[in-house]
């Protein structure tokens, strides 16, 4: 693919910036998702997800844990193993991590099943709390 770059010491894949993918992306590794992507089905990364600032995903989204940017959406269902943190105004239909989930400011979630903490800072719009969700909620500093 010409958007996607490999670095193997590291085993992370690097996508560009504004790059734009119709298929199912699998990627065994790391990833590095420039800024504003476009994924029109689902993603799946084995390792640690940083998903750019203003990207789209129609898709699902799993991954091993993931650094959601701000101003992303993801349209499907995001699952994570060990960790999942959404920065200021992420927009994501479904989030379940068996880990901790940290929530930034401005971001709006459909529902949300924490197996660790849910941590909500500041002003956050949730929908609904899966049942046996501990939930911690922090004024924004």
């Amino acid at each position: 693919m010409r958007f996607i770059k490999y670095h193997p010491r590291s085993n992370t894949y690097v996508i560009k910036k504004r790059a734009f993918l119709e298929e199912d992306l699998v990627l065994d590794g790391n990833v590095i998702i420039g800024q504003e992507a476009k994924f029109w089905k689902n993603l799946t990364v084995s390792g640690r997800l940083e998903l750019g600032k203003g990207s789209i995903v129609q898709g699902n989204v799993k991954a091993g844990s993931a650094l959601i940017c701000s101003a992303v959406k993801v349209l499907g269902n995001l699952e994570t193993v060990s960790e999942l943190v959404l920065l200021d105004r992420a927009i994501i239909n479904s989030a379940a991590c068996k880990g901790d989930i940290r929530v930034r400011p401005g971001c709006t979630l459909g529902s949300v099943k924490a197996g660790g903490t849910l941590e909500l800072v500041g002003k956050v719009n949730v929908r609904k709390v899966e049942p046996l969700t501990k939930v911690i909620i922090r004024a924004e500093k």
